[in-house]
């Protein structure tokens, strides 16, 4: 009789099924909770392409991935079959540099990037700021160029750029692939949306977020 427990070798086999491979609830187009989107979000910037596991679909992986790696909580990531945490070590990792190094990615040099702002397009993020005057206004571009506005915190290594009275607060990644962007506004059926318009973007000129 084996001793071999087949839930850590399921677990085990999936680990190794991929160089990135992320345990979350839900999956990278749908996280189902703020850890596991956090936790996508971040990969998001840094590689085009890596495995996500929902565990909501199989309560075996769900529990084997957290006797697997001795870790109680989801999401988990692996590079390379090593364990590198959850949400918060990950968060971490990605803020000081370890993440790129694990990733293989280069850790760009902080830069500030040429953006411009419509005076429709600063006006539509002015009045979103208002509601939330504590939070900065992050643009990010991912490592498959998707754009996104949002508020939140600013972070140590954020790289700020001023354009039309208006501050962004960049990644660096993001800011290495933002130079020359031009951010407008248009109205459609479902309502008034941000244009932008990426230079950098391999095969395309823009588009709608």
């Amino acid at each position: 009789m084996s001793d071999i427990n087949p839930g850590v070798e399921r677990i085990k086999n999936i680990v190794h099924s991929d160089r990135v491979v992320l345990f979350m609830k839900g999956d990278r187009s749908q996280p189902m909770c703020g850890f596991s989107a956090q936790t996508a979000g971040i990969l998001d910037r840094l590689v085009p392409e890596y495995t996500t596991v929902n565990v909501l679909e199989d309560e075996m992986v769900r529990q084997g991935v957290k006797d697997y790696s001795n870790w109680p909580t989801i999401p988990q990531l692996y590079v390379d079959g090593e364990f590198l945490g959850g949400c918060d070590l990950v968060t971490e990792a990605f803020g000081n540099g370890e993440l790129h190094e694990a990733l293989g990615v280069a850790m760009p040099a902080l830069s500030e990037p040429e953006i411009t702002l419509s005076d429709a397009a600063a006006k539509m993020i002015r009045q979103g700021a208002n509601a939330q005057p504590e939070a900065v206004v992050f643009f990010s571009i991912d490592a498959r160029f998707k754009n996104q506005l949002s508020l939140g915190q600013a972070h140590g290594k954020d790289v700020a750029v001023e354009t039309n009275g208006v501050t962004l607060h960049l990644d660096p990644l993001s800011a290495s692939r933002a130079n020359g962007v031009k951010i407008d506004v248009s109205e459609t059926p479902q309502g008034t949306v941000f244009v932008i318009d990426n230079p950098n973007a391999p095969g395309q000129s823009g588009g709608a977020q």
